[in-house]
């Protein structure tokens, strides 16, 4: 054989390896995007579940202060509700001691006084 033939046979291995490397290049560059892709595609649903967290969080925190200050105002509103039976009460007690009082006085509108005997008033002396 001649060179002309192992240069022919050495030209057509190389371009065979070429083509076989151009060839895994670019499968293995497809693939690569396509799991780039899906990468970029968790990364963002990542993102968007960290995000929901954040405002459940912020959620969850504003209804335990609406709920606070609900408990709060039910507790000063049993409060005021105490007060105004303790007011209630007083005054249902005031009144029925001022009606005992009324049936107590006399009936003319004066008090019964009786005249002090032996003991003399600073104009007697």
């Amino acid at each position: 054989m001649d060179l002309n033939h192992w240069l022919l046979f050495a030209l057509g291995c190389s371009l065979v390896s070429a083509m076989t490397i151009l060839g895994c290049r670019w499968w293995y560059v497809r693939k690569l995007d396509v799991m780039s892709h899906r990468l970029q595609k968790s990364e963002k649903a990542r993102l968007f579940s960290v995000q929901q967290t954040l405002q459940a969080r912020r959620q969850i925190e504003a209804l335990q202060k609406d709920l606070a200050a609900q408990h709060e105002a039910m507790a000063q509103a049993r409060i005021a509700k105490q007060r105004s039976r303790h007011l209630e009460e007083v005054l249902k007690s005031a009144a029925e001691a001022e009606s005992q009082a009324i049936e107590k006085a006399p009936a003319q509108g004066f008090a019964d006084t009786q005249p002090m005997t032996g003991a003399k008033s600073a104009r007697d002396r």
